[in-house]
């Protein structure tokens, strides 16, 4: 042979045996070397296989993976529909002049209280009774009124950014968990589609989104602590989610727990210490302030309150699984692998607006804390593998994720069925609401300036129990509102109960009021059961003529100021005629 042919064989040997050689396989490597034959790949579990037989295998996993991908873009595409679809019809109605909901006047006479220099939590009178909430929310709208003016608008936006902040915390969140922002965006949009099964509540002028933004936040702060200011920062959070709901105490220390009982001790104890030096110290200073009637209203009245015994199987069986009851099963498939920080988080949110709802007087609003817990589990839920709209400028915690994801590690059919689980559940709660009827009509604002209009123009000081907002748009005192003095009055502590009744008393025999206007035939809660000595019920109602639908709060419960309660001996046809307001109004408007 000559050495021509020799040195092709060296050659192709030397070639051979590079191209196949893998450093990290000796066996790879006596492979090549040992001739001819299929060439191998190694398999799933270290076994080599031939590469024919491995390329259709990694092409069907591919295929496998397209779907479960799609299910949760699918999702997270709805997820964007409802959160337009809430974003459209909040903007619509955020500058309505009058209330939205049926507490929302009591919000603007707290955040007028912040703003003229009146305390906030005085005794109960009939002049005035604080809801019972701490003051955050109160003061951020007060510093908003500062600059757009006193009325309804500052409150709602207020509301409305914290529900979008909202969303995006929890998108944000849920996508560092899953590495998938599709996730993260189909989690806050079921979350935004709750709105149409809570009497449209986000961006009502109440403390409740304010108090979720923050929840998520702090579980966002906790859930990435890794030094001494993130410590700080979630036990500052934390506190400021007391400090605008007195529930979210059940949050602070179960988050606080989770972080005791993981690797991060020490920065679980500054946190720890932080939340307690910020609840203890904001008690003190407010308590002092009030003469001791803050820590009443906010840490003693709901516990005087009398419980609901069939809100204790209605808030699963009316409330929480007819809303949430799909997304709920995604949850149960995704609580396995839920971090304990936001197991521990999602589980005292639920306990929150348990609490709250069992109590006589709990609403729709008390159910958020849930929905809030339910819809970031069942995002959690679609954790499958990494990918579907993550970015290459996504964060490094998820590139890293998704570096590290092995096939099989978790069940691509458990994300897909979750992400299935929650578009059924997207589907079902936007099925059926329609936007307008959430959006006042000309109608309704033309109604409300001719009754503001009117109260001006009758003047004095009148009380409209169940709307004070309307006494202080058109310029005058107001008087408590009946739903803050139902919640004194069911409180079962008969020294504030007579303290309120007494100042009741006192106003009703002296004729304080102008007139009492009411949405029934009946005195206002509170008030002497017998009045007609003093106050006369005029036959004429308010508003004839006008659909008995119009002027109506949006959320429940319904009802409009329309009867009207004038001092014995005065004449009901002048008060209705100053009432009426259409001569002091032009095409309706304020």
């Amino acid at each position: 042979m000559s050495s021509g042919c020799h040195g092709a064989i060296r050659l192709r040997l030397i070639l051979s045996v590079s191209t196949s050689f893998r450093p990290s396989s000796g066996r790879a490597g006596a492979a090549a070397l040992a001739g001819p034959g299929p060439q191998l790949e190694a398999g799933p579990h270290g076994a080599d296989v031939p590469r024919a037989a491995a390329a259709p295998r990694r092409r069907d996993a591919l295929r496998g993976w397209d779907i479960p991908r799609a299910v949760r873009c699918g999702a997270a595409l709805l997820g964007a529909a409802a959160i337009a679809t809430y974003l459209v019809t909040a903007l619509a109605r955020i500058s309505y002049p009058y209330p939205l909901e049926y507490l929302e006047s009591n919000s603007l006479v707290e955040v007028q209280r912040i703003l003229t220099g009146r305390p906030l939590y005085p005794a109960p009178g009939v002049g005035y009774v604080p809801d019972g909430y701490p003051p955050l929310y109160f003061a951020v709208c007060a510093a908003m009124a500062r600059v757009l003016g006193l009325s309804y608008l500052p409150l709602r936006l207020v509301s409305l950014v914290s529900s979008l902040a909202c969303f995006a915390i929890m998108a944000r969140l849920v996508q560092r968990e899953t590495a998938s922002a599709a996730a993260g965006i189909a989690s806050a949009g079921l979350l935004a589609a709750t709105y149409f099964v809570t009497d449209t509540w986000f961006d009502v002028a109440r403390v409740d989104s304010l108090f979720l933004a923050l929840s998520v936040a702090a579980l966002y702060s906790a859930r990435r602590l890794a030094r001494a200011r993130g410590a700080v920062l979630t036990g500052l959070l934390l506190a400021a989610v007391f400090l605008t709901k007195q529930n979210g105490l059940a949050e602070g220390v179960a988050v606080l727990a989770a972080l005791a009982a993981g690797p991060r001790r020490r920065l679980a104890a500054l946190a720890a210490a932080t939340y307690a030096a910020a609840l203890g110290i904001s008690t003190l200073a407010l308590g002092l302030a009030s003469h001791g009637w803050y820590v009443y209203y906010v840490l003693v009245l709901m516990r005087e309150q009398a419980l609901d015994d069939a809100a204790f199987a209605q808030f699963w069986t009316v409330r929480l699984l007819p809303a949430l009851g799909i997304a709920c099963c995604a949850l149960i498939l995704g609580a396995r692998r839920t971090p304990l920080v936001l197991l521990a988080g999602g589980a005292a949110l639920v306990i929150e607006g348990y609490t709250a709802l069992v109590h006589s007087g709990g609403a729709a609003n008390d159910l958020l804390p849930a929905y809030l817990a339910a819809a970031l589990a069942a995002g959690l839920a679609m954790r499958g593998q990494p990918g579907g709209l993550l970015s290459s400028a996504a964060d490094r915690l998820a590139r890293t994720r998704r570096a590290s994801w092995r096939p099989g590690r978790i069940g691509p059919w458990v994300a897909a069925a979750s992400a299935a689980l929650v578009i059924a559940q997207l589907a079902v709660l936007m099925t059926g609401f329609r936007p307008s009827q959430a959006i006042p009509t000309s109608a309704d604002r033309a109604a409300g300036a001719r009754l503001t209009a009117g109260l001006r123009a009758l003047g004095g000081t009148i009380a409209v129990p169940t709307d004070p907002g309307l006494t202080l748009l058109a310029g005058l005192p107001t008087v408590a509102h009946e739903g803050a003095t139902y919640d004194v009055l069911r409180s079962g502590n008969p020294a504030v109960i007579a303290r309120f009744t007494a100042s009741a008393a006192r106003a009703v025999v002296a004729q304080r009021f102008t007139a009492i206007v009411t949405v029934d035939a009946a005195a206002p809660e509170g008030f002497p059961a017998d009045v007609v000595p003093y106050y006369q019920l005029c036959p004429q109602t308010l508003f004839p003529g006008i659909p008995a639908d119009v002027f109506q709060f949006v959320a429940f419960p319904l009802g409009r100021p329309e009867y009207v309660w004038l001092p014995a001996g005065r004449s009901c046809a002048a008060a209705i005629r100053a009432l009426d307001g259409r001569a002091a109004t032009s095409g309706g408007r304020p």
